[in-house]
């Protein structure tokens, strides 16, 4: 073959080759979040810190007599007036307890996240999913020794930023009445320029009405979690492995809200989804360590207390 034939033949085997190539992103083989098909990149000038809310997470029972009181010091925080604390969100979870008293409040996902406080007693409160960076031990905190209000206290003004945003899909917040479930569409954003570690999703539909115990009946339970879930909508964890700086990654959730089960005897407002605008979407984020980055709530409206 002489050498022009050559030539050609070589560069027609090279353009093939070159045609038949997949030339991947390098990045992949060191950040796995960028092989999410389902990440959108955000431009620079989207680079900017936005306001960080907080999360306690309280833990009781119909059978535990303290538990009401225990609830009754949080209200002030939620409800307008001098202790107003616009940047905390309180949510309760009903869980069981040694008694013959039935809870129609606890569910599965109530009890679960109870299990994984590593609490042993009750009343039980966590903030930001982590008490010891408050310095308070995790499990048996003490409401009677004011350690409620001392989480609450400490939570510092430099941690009312982050660069980690939460957006809600509220135009296609759909509750389904037949098959009692309600599809949440959240998205997280990497507003930083700098990419994010390990960081862990988790969705909860909560009833901002009180809830009576049969037992005490005097200081109410409020902004009650009806149900609670870390996976998305088919079945897999919420979590990534890292974000990478100035993305966006949506995920989709199955909030299973059932029918009004509650007997006379439990003054509670029904479970059941026909006063929608009663119940509040609320999904936090965390990070390796397990502290809380940032809270979003959609339709949480706090009642008077008068």
């Amino acid at each position: 073959m002489d050498q022009p034939l050559l030539k050609s033949a070589l560069a027609l085997i090279s353009g093939l080759l070159l045609l038949s190539c997949n030339f991947d992103d390098p990045n992949l083989e060191f950040d796995p979040a960028r092989a999410d098909s389902t990440l959108v990149s955000l431009s620079a000038s989207q680079s900017f810190q936005v306001r960080r809310k907080n999360i306690l997470e309280s833990f009781g029972s119909f059978g535990c007599v303290s538990c009401p009181d225990a609830e009754a010091k949080l209200a002030p925080y939620f409800h307008q007036g001098p202790n107003y604390r616009p940047d905390l969100i309180v949510v309760n979870y009903h869980v069981k307890f040694g008694t013959t008293v039935k809870d129609y409040w606890v569910t599965d996902g109530t009890q679960a996240r109870y299990d994984q406080s590593f609490a042993n007693s009750l009343p039980q409160v966590s903030m930001n999913d982590s008490n010891g960076a408050f310095g308070i031990r995790k499990s048996d905190v003490n409401f009677n020794q004011g350690e409620y209000d001392s989480l609450v206290v400490r939570l510092r003004r430099l941690d009312t930023l982050t660069w980690i945003d939460l957006k809600l899909d509220t135009l296609n917040l759909i509750y389904d009445s037949i098959v009692q479930r309600m599809m949440v569409h959240f998205t997280v954003f990497n507003r930083g320029s700098i990419p994010e570690g390990a960081l862990a999703f988790r969705a909860l539909a909560v009833k901002n009405l009180p809830v009576l115990s049969p037992l005490t009946g005097t200081r109410p339970w409020e902004a009650v979690v009806v149900e609670t879930t870390d996976k998305d909508s088919a079945g897999r964890e919420m979590a990534m492995e890292g974000l990478p700086p100035l993305t966006a990654k949506t995920f989709s959730v199955a909030l299973n809200i059932p029918a009004d089960e509650s007997p006379k005897h439990v003054k509670a407002p029904p479970l059941g989804m026909e006063r929608p605008r009663d119940y509040a979407i609320i999904v936090f984020v965390k990070n390796g360590l397990g502290m809380v980055r940032n809270v979003l709530s959609y339709k949480y409206a706090p009642r008077s207390s008068n």
